[in-house]
C-alpha cells in the first residue's frame, strides 16, 4: 500500500508539490534487471558495468589498399630509388591472409584486411608500381605502423563499454553489438495500463452524441508513455462503476508493472476512481498545490504503482510530467528525473492562484536576446490545443500568483524547440 501523500501543509489541506512529488518518487524503486536483446535493451538503462572481454578491433588491420611490408625494406624508397620487393601473396578482407612478410616481400592488402605476420606497416597502392611477374616497386619510405589499424586501438579488453545507469541509444547498442554483447542485462521497460473513467467518454472512432466526449487522455498518455520509453496499453473506457474498474484494473494486474487512470478522483459522488479503492486503502487521494492537476491519486495494486490522475486533458498532461514520467524514468534506472529547465522572458502577463505552483503554456523560441516564452492560450484545464501549440511549462511558485511580461521564469522544455 502506498503512503498518503497528505501531510498538509496548509489549512484548506493542499499539500506542496515538491513534497506530493517526494511521497512518490520514494515509493518507486527500478524493476528488477533482465537480460534482453539488443533490439529490446534499445532504449533502457545498463543494470551493471557492461566491459569488454576483447580488443575492438579484434586484430590489426590496414587503413589502406597497398602493400602490407616491413618498414625496414622501404627505409630508403622513393621515386628515383624505388624498394623492389617480392609480392608473396594477399590479404584480403573477412579473410586470413594468404602469407605472411619475411624480409624483402610484400602481401598486396585491401583496406580492413587484417595485417599480415611480419608485416608492421602499409604503403599505399598509389606509392606502388607492379612489374610482370611477383615483383612491386615501393616509391615511398614508411614508418612503422602507417596506415595499420591497432588491435585494441578503439577499446582495450576489459575496459567498460556502457557503464551502469547509462540508456543504451544508438551507439551503445552498436558498441555492444561489436564487442560480441548480444543480451545486455538492463532494467526492462515497464508495461502501463491506460484507464479512461467517464459516462461521458466515447473512442475517438465514433461521432458523439450531444453531450458525450471523445475520449483524449487515453491517448495523450499514450504518447507520453512512448515518448519517455514505457510500453503503453490502452485499456478502454471505463463507465462509472467502481465495481467495473476494480474488475478491469485485476484483469490487466498480471501483466502490468504499472496503472494510468484518467478522471474520477475528486471529491465528487462520481468520481469511480475513489469510490473503487479509497476503502481499501489501496490508493491514497490528495490535493496537490498546483494548477492544473490538483486532485491526485496514488498508492498500489497488488505491488503496482496506481496513479490516478485527474479528467481535463491539460491537467492530465502536466499530471504526468510531474508525478509519472520521472516515476517512469526511475523504474527504468535512470538518475537523473527532471526536464530540462530554462530561464526565458514572458512577452505576456501569466497568472494562476497564489497559493499553488501554477504551471503556464508556453512556446519557446530563442533569438540573439535568449529565449523568450510566449502563452499559447488560455489557463483553460480543458484546453487542450494550448498543450499541442507550446513546448515547454513556464513555472510559477506558490506566492507569486501574477508574472508580468518582460518577467523572466523557468520553463520546463518538454520538447525540442524545433519539433
Amino acid at each position: 500500500m502506498g503512503r498518503a501523500v497528505h501531510d498538509h501543509d496548509s489549512a484548506d489541506g493542499l499539500v506542496p508539490l515538491e513534497r506530493a512529488r517526494e511521497t512518490v518518487l520514494s515509493q518507486i524503486h527500478p524493476l528488477p534487471p533482465i537480460e534482453l536483446p539488443l533490439t529490446d535493451a534499445y532504449g533502457c538503462v545498463a543494470a551493471t558495468d557492461i566491459a569488454s572481454l576483447v580488443d575492438l578491433p579484434e586484430f590489426a588491420s590496414s587503413g589502406m589498399d597497398g602493400f602490407a611490408v616491413r618498414a625496414a625494406d622501404v627505409a630508403n624508397a622513393s621515386p628515383t630509388s624505388p624498394a623492389e620487393l617480392k609480392v608473396v601473396g594477399r590479404a584480403m578482407i573477412g579473410h586470413r591472409p594468404e602469407a605472411t612478410v619475411g624480409m624483402g616481400e610484400a602481401v598486396a592488402i585491401a583496406t580492413g584486411a587484417p595485417i599480415p605476420a611480419g608485416a608492421d606497416a602499409v604503403v599505399p597502392i598509389e606509392n606502388a608500381e607492379t612489374e610482370d611477374g611477383d615483383l612491386v616497386r615501393l616509391l615511398e619510405s614508411v614508418p612503422v605502423g602507417r596506415h595499420v589499424r591497432p588491435q585494441g586501438e578503439d577499446v582495450p579488453a576489459g575496459t567498460v563499454l556502457v557503464p551502469a545507469g547509462k540508456r543504451l541509444g544508438a551507439p551503445e547498442i552498436g558498441l555492444l553489438a561489436n564487442a560480441g554483447v548480444p543480451h545486455p542485462l538492463v532494467h526492462p521497460r515497464p508495461r502501463v495500463i491506460v484507464f479512461s473513467t467517464g459516462d461521458e467518454l466515447i473512442p475517438p472512432t465514433e461521432t458523439p452524441a450531444f453531450g458525450q466526449v471523445r475520449d483524449a487522455n487515453a491517448y495523450t498518455l499514450f504518447g507520453a508513455l512512448r515518448e519517455v520509453g514505457a510500453i503503453p496499453v490502452l485499456a478502454g473506457i471505463v463507465h462509472d462503476d467502481p465495481e467495473a474498474l476494480r474488475e478491469a484494473v485485476f484483469s490487466f494486474e498480471i501483466q502490468a508493472d504499472a496503472f494510468v487512470s484518467s478522471g474520477g478522483v475528486s471529491v465528487g459522488e462520481r468520481d469511480v476512481v475513489k469510490a473503487a479503492f479509497f476503502k481499501h486503502g489501496d490508493i491514497a487521494f490528495s490535493k496537490v498545490a498546483m494548477q492544473p492537476g490538483m486532485p491526485q491519486g496514488f498508492g498500489f495494486i497488488e505491488g503496482k504503482p496506481f496513479f490516478g490522475l485527474p479528467g481535463n486533458p491539460v491537467s492530465v498532461f502536466v499530471s504526468f510530467e510531474m508525478f509519472v514520467r520521472p516515476a517512469m524514468l526511475k523504474m527504468m534506472g535512470r538518475g537523473h528525473l527532471g526536464r530540462p529547465e530554462v530561464a526565458a522572458v514572458l512577452t505576456h502577463d501569466v497568472s494562476g492562484p497564489r497559493d499553488k505552483t501554477v504551471f503556464a503554456r508556453v512556446e519557446l523560441v530563442r533569438d540573439s536576446d535568449g529565449w523568450r516564452a510566449t502563452p499559447t492560450g488560455g489557463r483553460g484545464s480543458n484546453l487542450i490545443s494550448t498543450i499541442a501549440r507550446a513546448n515547454g511549462l513556464a513555472v510559477l511558485p506558490p506566492g507569486v500568483g501574477t508574472a508580468s511580461a518582460g518577467e523572466r521564469v523557468s520553463v520546463l522544455l518538454f520538447r525540442a524547440t524545433e519539433d
